[in-house]
């Protein structure tokens, strides 16, 4: 995310740009939906204040710990644009890794909801997840008003000039038209915040909220031009090997869950092979799309396909543990009459 873009308004010697008017929009947007999510006059009076009080506590807070996480692993992929960490932190627009951004919500939203109690922490972590979801397919509007988040395939023909396909990219005689990603991630990123607020007023917790938007992010990650790299690394982006990691440890830990709630099945090594298959296809898929313009759409279909078969095992995962401690409250309460 790069909120350097065209000025909005002049104010004096105060330009403020399109990029910073909707990355406060989107904050705000995010905070007061966190807030409607997790507060309710239904909670005791000492969850009520706490709630209350780990909300106001966690706008600074999420602003502090995104911005600076964000603007820290930008940084340290595009040292070369700054003159040092300190010259990066020096001010306030510009670039941030939207893997930053999600994670330095999350620390923020974690510490925050202990002060709504035990109760209620699931409740005000997963609020936060949709806020923070909504936040992020918001901000990245702020891609028409730059040249950040596009693909990296150049659209020659003119049937698909224009959105949704491609957006014209550069100035002058460098000026294409390349796929417009950043408006299939507006698209992509609507939908899993509808599903993370589904999932929030249902109940469940965050985790899925992140499983589906790191599973987006893998693909979508990989289609910018301008994706960022690990120093030692300028094969997968940055993004991907976070995402990677995530859903890794995330489904090692519902398989885990799961298991030790009705016993290691035999339909669980159908899931391990699933997930293992969609892991190395995603892999496979990203070395052949580098290889492969011509093939852009048909590398990106398989490594969607791959990335959704990844969270539906995670999601298979949590509904199966679900189920098990559910008739498991039955069973202790049907003992209990």
């Amino acid at each position: 995310m790069n909120t350097l873009t065209t000025t909005a308004v002049y104010a004096g010697k105060i330009h403020i740009s399109y990029g910073l008017m909707i990355c406060i929009a989107a904050l705000f947007a995010s905070w007061m939906l966190t807030c409607a999510l997790a507060y309710s006059k239904e909670l005791r009076q000492v969850e009520r204040v706490g709630t209350a009080f780990g909300l106001i506590l966690y706008l600074p807070l999420e602003i502090l710990a995104g911005a600076g996480l964000g603007r820290f692993i930008y940084w340290y992929s595009h040292f070369e644009s700054y003159s040092g960490l300190a010259g990066a932190f020096s001010v306030p627009e510009g670039a941030f890794h939207e893997a930053g951004i999600v994670i330095g919500a999350f620390i923020a939203a974690g510490f925050c909801a202990l002060f709504s109690g035990r109760k209620m922490y699931s409740k005000f972590v997963s609020a936060a997840a949709s806020g923070t979801m909504l936040f992020m397919t918001l901000v990245s509007l702020i891609a028409l008003f730059n040249d950040t988040d596009r693909g990296k395939a150049v659209i020659e023909d003119p049937e698909y000039f224009g959105l949704p396909f491609s957006i014209l990219t550069g100035s002058g005689q460098d000026a294409v038209y390349r796929p417009a990603v950043f408006f299939w991630k507006f698209i992509i990123l609507s939908v899993i915040a509808v599903i993370s607020i589904s999932l929030c007023i249902a109940g469940r917790k965050a985790l899925l909220s992140y499983v589906a938007y790191f599973a987006a992010m893998a693909v979508l990650d990989s289609a910018r031009y301008d994706a960022s790299f690990l120093r030692s690394n300028g094969f997968v982006s940055l993004m991907q090997v976070v995402s990677g990691v995530f859903m890794i440890l995330a489904f090692l830990y519902c398989l885990i869950r799961a298991a030790r709630s009705r016993g290691f099945k035999f339909w669980h090594f159908l899931y391990i092979l699933a997930f293992l298959s969609g892991l190395g296809l995603t892999g496979y898929m990203e070395y052949y799309v580098q290889r492969h313009g011509d093939l852009y759409i048909y590398c990106y279909v398989i490594m969607s396909a791959a990335c959704f078969v990844m969270a539906a095992t995670i999601w298979r995962l949590d509904h199966e543990y679900r189920r098990a401690e559910l008739l498991k409250d039955k069973h202790v309460s049907h003992r209990r009459k």
